[in-house]
């Protein structure tokens, strides 16, 4: 297998007074498998990354100080974890799918 990754990536973005705030979910995998994928959930502010979620640590890491405060509320309640973490199922192997049968169908 080839050991180069595909990386699925759609943005949310929110303005208001010359700020910016925007969210990326992106699936980055190898193969179809549910196993080989990793979802990754990214919080921007002004381009700066200040909250991720991620399916291989199963949690949400804060990088600044409201990140990190925002990180460990989210962590303790398990609705906004389980929630996140059947995203890389819901979101990423649905789209994954689509992905590779366009891909193997243009071939």
């Amino acid at each position: 297998m080839d050991s180069s990754s595909v990386c699925l990536l759609f943005l949310t973005l929110c303005s208001a007074d010359a700020f910016m705030e925007y969210a990326v979910d992106r699936c980055e995998f190898n193969s179809t498998d549910l196993t080989d994928i990793e979802y990754i959930y990214s919080m921007y502010y002004n381009r700066k990354e200040y909250i991720r979620f991620s399916s291989s640590l199963g949690k949400y890491v804060g990088y600044t100080e409201y990140g990190v405060m925002n990180a460990e509320r989210f962590n303790k309640d398990p609705s906004i974890l389980s929630a996140r973490k059947a995203e890389k199922e819901r979101y990423c192997k649905h789209n994954i799918d689509i992905d590779y049968q366009t891909a193997l169908s243009k071939s």
